[in-house]
């Protein structure tokens, strides 16, 4: 006569089909989840409803926008100018600030970052912002495009690359 499995087997067979399942209709069921991206590729907001969150990250309206293709010293970030230590993030992120004061900032979204965050191609009062930083030195090139004024900003020791510790 045979030997049924011990009952703790059988109750971990059936909550592993059981769980298997659930997983399956979760898969192939259509989702009412909002995407990661904003609604739209494109967003706006005028001066007052802007936030710089820091040196490559804005706050347009509700929308937290990741400048596209570049990357500022995050705050905290300690590097010397001559003997004096600075906060290059802060010193990043007032930039950024000083380029949006007062302005309506337009970004087309031109995909997302590891944390699903929209990353924008921004500009405010006609200013591309993230070739601003680079070459006013206050954040490094991710894409060729804007090597070139990384290397200049670096030669004329602009921002960060005045410092003797670099990004």
């Amino acid at each position: 006569m045979p030997r049924l499995p011990a009952p703790g087997v059988l109750l971990a067979a059936a909550g592993g089909t059981a769980t298997l399942l659930a997983a399956a209709w979760l898969f192939v069921r259509s989702s009412d989840a909002p995407a990661h991206a904003p609604p739209s590729r494109h967003v706006t907001a005028l001066a007052s409803a802007l936030a710089v969150l820091d040196g490559d990250t804005l706050r347009v309206g509700d929308q937290v926008v990741r400048l596209d293709g570049i990357a500022a010293p995050p705050r905290g970030s300690a590097c010397r100018s001559g003997t004096q230590e600075v906060d290059c993030g802060a010193a990043s992120a007032n930039a950024l600030a000083s380029l949006v004061r007062g302005k309506a900032v337009d970004c087309g979204i031109t995909g997302h970052d590891g944390h699903g965050r929209p990353v924008g191609d921004c500009q405010a009062g006609g200013v591309a912002l993230s070739e601003a930083l680079v070459r006013d030195g206050w954040a490094r090139a991710q894409t060729a495009s804007l090597q070139q004024t990384e290397d200049a900003a670096r030669t004329a020791g602009r921002g960060i690359w005045g410092t003797s510790d670099r990004l």
